[in-house]
């Protein structure tokens, strides 16, 4: 994996926590208080519970990094997997690979 240390705290404990398996979940969701759907961003190891305190502003900055990538969509959720991919470990990469090939 490339450099980390341009990335938060948060989002390198969540780079760790998609390393063994986990997903980020941005979904539709209800709140119990209030009754309102919004969507939230969720970061699931693969034991499953919800790591606390990382949320959307975390998830951005790890797509801007190009770290993650869609793994999986419906209309109301897409789930977020780590970006195994050879050619795009940040940003800049990205564009030095499209233009490649």
């Amino acid at each position: 994996m490339s450099d980390l240390s341009a990335l938060s705290t948060m989002a390198r404990k969540a780079v760790n926590v998609l390393k063994e398996g986990g997903e980020f979940r941005y979904a539709l969701e209800m709140s119990s208080y209030t009754r309102r759907e919004q969507f939230k961003a969720r970061l699931k190891p693969a034991a499953g519970r919800t790591v606390r305190g990382i949320g959307v502003s975390t998830m951005y900055e790890l797509k801007r990094h190009g770290l993650i990538v869609p793994a999986n969509s419906t209309s109301v959720s897409t789930y977020y997997r780590l970006n195994t991919s050879p050619c795009s470990n940040q940003a800049g990469e990205i564009n030095n690979c499209a233009s490649q090939g």
